[in-house]
């Protein structure tokens, strides 16, 4: 039996594949908004975020993809990102890189791109009212239009709390009324941000000279947001340390914990290790491959032969480690 079909029918993606099953016999919102941010490395990755998106709407929604870059995607990738669906009306805004140079660059595996994130309000408020965040290593795996019915109150953002939530809010020096989040799932309320108060913050907040911020972009939107923003269930940002050991302290019970494991509505591969990397051990990472091999940036036949080679060796050497270990 291969991995694939074993994943499938685990009561994980038997729930999944139920919520994605009520799409069409559920009334869906006449148009959604989301944004993708991303450079030219992260562009085959991003189509599977895309294409996730695209798959969690009914026909009937018009889903508007705002897509902020530097100007480094090239004209073909271009094409094959708006060839993924008609159904998706993709608008692309540039974003001057020079903008960005000057931001703290710490994280080894999390690309600069990431800080365009941070210009959100100034380039959609006239665009959008409302607008949903997602990073690129992200899939959809419930309808999107739950997510963009929350209500989030008169908070500008909301966010669901982060895997080590505890350890980084007393690291920034929170109040205890305070939770951190992660910033890989955002609804931004644009119309309760003013753009130009917005950006004045940001060159505040990077400033700073209380705290030091490592965790590039995300640190500075909980520092910008300390106390305002409301809180979205775990399950619309189902972290990677649901799935694997987690060693920090995250900022959610082990109730929520398990409710977003079993039924996640957006999966967050979170940590170093990606799906499109050799070393991932995530248990559902072959959800990525299903996704990405229905767009331009399919594997071939012998990348996927290596793939699944790499990952049974990896499988049996853990095998014998668990064996070896029960033997001593």
């Amino acid at each position: 039996m291969t991995e694939q079909s074993s994943n499938k029918k685990s009561p994980i993606i038997e729930n999944i594949n139920q919520q994605l099953s009520n799409i069409e016999n559920n009334e869906e919102v006449a148009e959604i908004d989301i944004c993708l941010t991303f450079d030219r490395k992260f562009v085959p990755h991003a189509a599977v975020t895309l294409l996730s998106a695209i798959r969690s709407v009914g026909n009937e929604c018009k889903l508007n993809v705002h897509i902020l870059h530097v100007d480094d995607i090239d004209d073909r990738s271009r094409s094959s990102l708006e060839g993924l669906s008609q159904r998706a009306n993709i608008l692309w805004h540039r974003v001057d890189g020079n903008r960005i140079d000057s931001l703290p660059d710490n994280r080894e595996h999390i690309s600069r791109a990431t800080y365009i994130r941070l210009f959100i309000p100034e380039v959609l408020h006239k665009v959008a009212d409302r607008v949903i965040y997602l990073d690129c290593d992200t899939i959809l795996t419930d309808r999107l239009s739950i997510l963009w019915a929350t209500d989030i109150g008169t908070s500008p953002i909301a966010a669901a709390p982060d895997e080590g939530g505890v350890t980084q809010a007393e690291r920034l020096k929170f109040s205890k009324t305070a939770f951190y989040f992660n910033a890989g799932v955002l609804i931004f309320d644009l119309n309760a941000i003013d753009p130009k108060k917005f950006a004045a913050k940001v060159a505040e907040t990077v400033s700073r000279t209380d705290v030091v911020i490592e965790l590039q972009d995300q640190d500075i939107l909980n520092l910008m947001f300390e106390g305002q923003a409301a809180k979205l269930d775990l399950r619309w940002n189902a972290n990677t340390r649901l799935y694997t050991l987690n060693k920090l302290e995250p900022a959610y019970t082990p109730e929520e914990a398990e409710i977003a494991r079993i039924s996640p509505g957006i999966l967050h591969f979170t940590d170093n290790r990606k799906p499109w990397n050799s070393n991932c051990n995530h248990p559902l990472r072959e959800l990525y491959w299903d996704l990405r091999n229905q767009t331009p940036w399919r594997e071939t036949f012998s990348e996927r032969q290596r793939r699944k080679i790499i990952e049974f060796a990896r499988s049996r050497f853990s095998k014998s480690r668990k064996m070896v270990s029960a033997d001593n």
